[in-house]
C-alpha cells in the first residue's frame, strides 16, 4: 500500500482481513480512502474480504499486474520507464507528491509550481528536452 509503483502476479490476492481477526486495520488502511476511495475502502476495511489481482488494478490499489512474461518483465519495464527519467526532477516528484497528499488543492498547486522552479536549478530539464526532441525528429 506504501509503494510507489505496486506490481502484482497474476494470481495474487490482496485485501484487508484484519477484522476477520478481531481487530481493526489502522495504518494502512487509513491510506487506502486517498488510493481507492471512501467506498471500496469500506469494502475492504468492513468486510475483511481479499480481491483477485485484476480488481485491485480496477480500483487502483495496485500499479499493474504482470502479463504473460511474469513479473520479472514486468519489473524490467518499470525499472526501464523510472531510470529513463531524470533524477533530479524525480527527486522533486516524489516529494511533491508526498506532500501533495497532505494539503489543499491550492497548497499543492503553488508548491508545485516551487518545484517545478527549483528543477530549473539544474541543466536537467535542458538536457531532457533535447534528448526527446532528438528522439522525436528520428522517428
Amino acid at each position: 500500500a506504501v509503494c510507489d509503483i505496486k506490481l502484482a502476479a497474476r494470481d495474487a490476492r490482496f485485501g484487508m482481513p484484519e477484522v476477520k481477526l478481531g481487530v481493526p486495520s489502522v495504518i494502512h488502511g487509513a491510506m487506502l480512502p486517498g488510493m481507492i476511495g471512501a467506498t471500496r475502502t469500506r469494502d475492504l476495511l468492513l468486510s475483511g474480504r481479499i480481491i483477485p489481482a485484476a480488481l485491485a488494478l480496477d480500483w487502483g490499489l495496485i500499479t499493474d499486474v504482470a502479463g504473460d512474461d511474469g513479473l520479472d518483465a514486468a519489473l524490467a519495464h518499470w525499472q526501464a520507464e523510472i531510470e529513463a527519467n531524470g533524477p533530479l526532477a524525480m527527486r522533486i516528484q516524489k516529494k511533491l507528491i508526498r506532500d501533495w497528499e497532505r494539503m489543499p488543492l491550492q497548497e499543492a498547486i503553488n508548491v508545485g509550481i516551487a518545484g517545478l522552479v527549483s528543477a530549473y536549478d539544474s541543466d536537467e530539464p535542458k538536457r531532457y528536452m533535447e534528448a526527446f526532441l532528438a528522439n522525436r525528429k528520428r522517428r
